[in-house]
């Protein structure tokens, strides 16, 4: 995401959005009674006293909406803000913005703490290299982007399998196996950007495979990691994810970052130490000024409740940190499975 314009006196951030992470931070960030301006396409009005009425073609125009929803589409890779016409052509009837990457828009607002730290946070992950992660085995190999709403499946490639006695066919089944995987690495890395990529496993096909890379894409094998994992499939993506190996590529990604936070703060649970959770607990904890970090999950965020508002303000009137954790992954489900909103405390409150 890129920030063309700041104008806070005026509630005004006009924004270009280059990635479809940018659209999921939008779909966090714009809220009903929001107003955003942007280009669209709209049809002319029709003239009036025609006997036929023709089939009107769309212009380029600028309009201004009250946004009443949003959908966020991210197999499509679009965001849509639903809304009524407050500027521009048709004041009063509604319309809808698609957004994708690529789109500008302007939105005014009453911007929040949390809404700046939002764009903030999108700002510095567009600079942060994307990552491929791949959980490959000796039968097939899925593959995932990591995105700042989550892992974003992508697929599963399967082997072709050949008999015991039949060695030569074995080893041409794994060979086509891996010029398909390789190929579809390609076609996401060049049309994503990415930068790395992790290839894990159990057993010997990772290792096989890279040395397949090295002497057939030595272009891609460049940008690929490897590492051992205990299982492939789905549970070997989230094993890629929640042991860390994100993180040694992208250091400061935001799902390793908020999952370490959790484990974390489960581990202070296990043992009492100093965690708490829950909204009574937590904002108790927040009075006294004992929150270092405060985890808040984003659908909670999204309800615009006037306790965990003020909650927040404490926080960082008292030097804490406030995490907005995402629910679109397991550590955002595990915080809202807490109530959620949990603190790592600096004592005992």
């Amino acid at each position: 995401m890129r920030v063309i314009y700041k104008d806070l006196k005026h509630g005004k951030i006009k924004l270009r959005v280059e990635t479809l992470d940018d659209l999921w931070h939008l779909h966090h960030l714009v809220e009903p009674n929001d107003i955003v301006t942007a280009q669209t396409w709209r049809r002319e009005r029709e003239v009036k006293g025609k006997l036929r009425p023709e089939r009107l073609e769309k212009r380029r125009v600028t309009l201004s909406i009250c946004v009443e929803g949003t959908e966020f589409h991210k197999h499509a890779n679009r965001l849509r803000l639903l809304g009524t016409i407050v500027g521009g052509p048709d004041v009063g009837k509604h319309h809808s913005f698609s957004l994708e990457p690529g789109s500008t828009l302007a939105i005014t607002k009453a911007w929040r703490p949390d809404h700046l730290d939002r764009i903030r946070e999108a700002v510095r992950a567009s600079r942060r290299p994307r990552v491929l992660i791949v959980a490959l085995d000796d039968v097939s190999a899925d593959l995932a982007l990591v995105r700042q709403y989550g892992l974003d499946e992508l697929g599963m490639i399967s082997r072709a399998r050949a008999g015991k006695r039949y060695a030569v066919k074995r080893e041409a089944d794994e060979r086509k196996f891996f010029h398909k995987l390789a190929a579809a690495m390609n076609d996401i890395v060049s049309r994503e950007g990415i930068r790395a990529a992790i290839v894990a496993g159990p057993g010997f096909t990772k290792d096989a495979f890279v040395a397949f890379l090295r002497e057939k894409y030595p272009e891609l094998v460049l940008k690929v990691r490897r590492d051992d994992i205990s299982s492939g499939g789905r549970a070997g993506l989230y094993e890629i994810v929640r042991r860390g190996m994100v993180e040694r590529v992208s250091r400061d990604d935001r799902i390793s970052f908020e999952t370490s936070l959790m484990e974390q703060l489960m581990a202070e649970i296990a043992k009492e130490g100093l965690v708490t959770y829950g909204r009574a607990d937590v904002e108790r904890a927040a009075s006294l000024g004992a929150i270092e970090k405060l985890l808040v999950a984003d659908e909670l965020l999204r309800q615009r409740g006037v306790v965990v508002e003020e909650v927040l303000e404490r926080v960082r009137r008292t030097r804490g940190q406030v995490i907005v954790v995402s629910t679109d992954h397991d550590a955002g489900k595990q915080l809202l499975g807490l109530g959620g909103v949990a603190a790592l405390l600096r004592f005992k409150a």
